[in-house]
């Protein structure tokens, strides 16, 4: 990594859903930052830069649309006046167009996650959180012309829009975990399509760090 542009002290908050959330909350583990990305970067970050004192919470809930995210952001995001705020979310959004005829969540049209995110980025900064890094949502199934991964695709655009306007850090992991399933077709990098596997989990990871740390 070339720079670390955290400061000793500095909060970094990560959100999102299943893909972030990675088991935070189970008792029965010593990590509270999941089996996932998130404690990649933190040890990745504490191998690297031990004298870098940063503090890194995890409060990604599995299932979680953007209407569940706004829906909890005072307590899980807005009252931990994070210093760094990362946002990984989409895929249920997304995901609910094939599932909403069983019952439960609906889905999320694209104007009206555009218009929650929005909603996100505007009280966070109201705020006084300054730094933003707004993750791309990550494939849906294993092929990339399916019509999920195609929505995905166009909520990914939504996302990239919405770093340049809130002058946030984008990061490109559907890009990347793509480059990754086509560069070794025969390594698994998602469970099913969706939930990356531990390699999957650390190409979100290094396109974090690159990202963000230019690493």
């Amino acid at each position: 990594m070339a720079q670390l542009p955290f400061k000793n002290g500095d909060r970094i908050l990560f959100q999102g859903d299943s893909i972030t959330d990675c088991g935070w909350r189970d008792p029965a583990k010593v990590n509270t930052l999941g089996s996932g990305y998130v404690a990649m970067i933190r040890g990745l970050l504490s191998t690297r830069y031990p004298e870098v004192k940063v503090e890194i919470i995890n409060r990604g809930v599995s299932g979680d649309r953007t209407e569940e995210l706004l829906a909890r952001w005072k307590e899980d995001c807005l009252d931990l006046k994070p210093d760094w705020l990362s946002i990984k979310i989409g895929v249920n959004d997304v995901w609910r167009k094939r599932t909403e005829h069983l019952g439960g969540q609906a889905f999320i049209a694209q104007d009206e996650y555009e218009a929650n995110y929005r909603s996100l980025l505007e009280q966070a900064k109201a705020a006084g959180i300054a730094r933003f890094v707004l993750v791309s949502p990550t494939p849906i199934d294993d092929d990339p012309q399916t019509d999920l991964n195609q929505l995905v695709a166009a909520y990914d655009g939504v996302v990239r829009e919405l770093a340049r306007r809130y002058d946030a850090i984008y990061v490109p992991a559907r890009e990347k975990l793509w480059q990754a399933i086509a560069s070794a077709p025969g390594l698994r990098w998602t469970a099913e399509g969706c939930h990356p596997t531990t390699p999957g989990h650390a190409v979100i990871a290094a396109a974090w760090l690159e990202a963000v740390c230019g690493a």
